[in-house]
């Protein structure tokens, strides 16, 4: 019975790493990046690349008002510095464009 509750206890599944969540904010010409409600220093955004890049997952928020070459300079820059865990948050209430299927005759 010790044997069986050991074996479940050791099987029970870890629980996900906690990840920073990033808000992504275009303004005149300039993409920044804001975490826990301020602006990141290149310093910084340097830094977490190190934690993030380590396999902390990492979230950004994309804000209404940030446009797609915004977010994408953002995502690839984080991916050039080895950041893999990347998940990218739309802002509510926008509907991505309809694919299309194929071309019909």
């Amino acid at each position: 019975m010790i044997l069986l509750l050991l074996a479940l206890a050791h099987a029970a599944p870890a629980d996900p790493p906690v990840g920073d969540d990033i808000v992504v904010v275009a303004a005149k010409r300039k993409c920044r990046v804001r975490f826990a409600d301020r602006d990141m220093s290149d310093d910084e955004l340097r830094s977490r690349q190190a934690e993030w890049a380590a396999g902390k997952p990492v979230r950004i928020i994309a804000r209404q008002s940030t446009d797609i070459k915004c977010l994408a300079k953002i995502a690839f820059k984080l991916a050039d510095n080895g950041v893999r865990l990347i998940e990218l948050v739309e802002p509510q209430g926008v509907v991505p464009p309809a694919s299309p299927v194929g071309r019909q005759p």
